[in-house]
């Protein structure tokens, strides 16, 4: 006998009828492919808050005094706490903490051959990743579409994914700088000549970062040096777009803090702004802001 029932997670058609779930499910095709990309998006939202040096804490240490541990900012520390397995966000787990305690109880539900007691041991100490977490999830996404508490499991994706959003708006925007000219290597060019072997992984800062280090070679760069990474020139268009600043603020700290500027040479009516000085600027308030 063909068991129907209609789905869970509350689509409903023209006449405001629920969907029947499809076989072997708690809901319809179409709304388990909602939630897997519900997941994707998830996994991909995360991976982009959380793959910032800036968030570790105590990263960017130098020989010139030990920074201390933990984040610099409330915007950063709204990041961080997704990060922590033991967090909550607003009275719930967080995002690390609420995507392993499901993939937790799906390893020791789905469990063949090992004992659901021993399921934890399984785990490598401290190798609780998103990655990993996210991908026990989707492994077993076609028991997870079958289970009673499915509805309750896609409401708090719903909200984990708000709670990122969320988080990503409170956060210092992160800039592209250019690519690290750090000098890495040496080899003999066509001429017989030693020629360098620059680093060129891309340098990302947040816009209040007293320093920019490279992922790759972890060459520091201080703000005294920025002007030797990328273009030293902007306009207050990209400005603008870059630190999530209207324009016309911008014009203003331009002429309060004493930028320098020159003219566009495609344009003579585009005015460029040195980046070194607009960032300068964007730092000191955004101290003043947080504290």
């Amino acid at each position: 006998m063909t068991d129907v029932r209609a789905c869970i997670l509350g689509c409903r058609n023209a006449s405001g009828l629920p969907f029947r779930a499809a076989p072997g499910r708690m809901c319809c095709h179409r709304c388990g492919e909602k939630l897997r990309d519900l997941l994707d998006t998830i996994a991909g939202t995360y991976a982009r808050l959380t793959g910032i040096d800036e968030l570790i804490p105590g990263h960017g240490d130098t020989a010139g005094g030990r920074r201390p541990p933990g984040p610099r900012s409330p915007a950063v520390d709204s990041l961080l706490v997704h990060t922590d397995v033991r967090s909550k966000w607003d009275g719930r787990p967080a995002a690390l903490a609420t995507i392993e305690s499901y993939a937790r109880m799906i390893r020791e539900e789905r469990s063949i051959d090992t004992p659901p007691g021993q399921m934890l041991a399984t785990v490598p100490d401290r190798r609780v990743t998103m990655q990993r977490e996210m991908a026990t999830i989707t492994f077993h996404f076609d028991w997870l579409l079958a289970q009673p508490w499915l509805d309750e499991f896609a409401a708090e994706m719903r909200d984990l994914l708000v709670a990122l959003w969320f988080a990503d708006r409170t956060a210092t925007p992160v800039l592209r700088i250019g690519p690290c000219p750090t000098v890495v290597d040496y080899e003999v060019d066509e001429r017989g000549e030693l020629a360098p072997i620059r680093c060129g992984a891309t340098l990302r800062m947040r816009a209040d970062a007293e320093e920019i280090r490279c992922r790759s070679c972890d060459a520091v760069w201080p703000r005294s040096r920025w002007h030797e990474l990328g273009d030293e020139w902007t306009d207050y268009a990209f400005l603008a777009a870059e630190l999530d600043v209207p324009v016309a603020t911008l014009r203003w700290w331009c002429q309060v803090d004493g930028w320098r500027k020159r003219p566009s040479p495609s344009s003579a009516k585009r005015v460029l702004v040195c980046r070194v000085d607009a960032l300068k600027s964007y730092s000191e308030r955004r101290r003043g802001v947080v504290a």
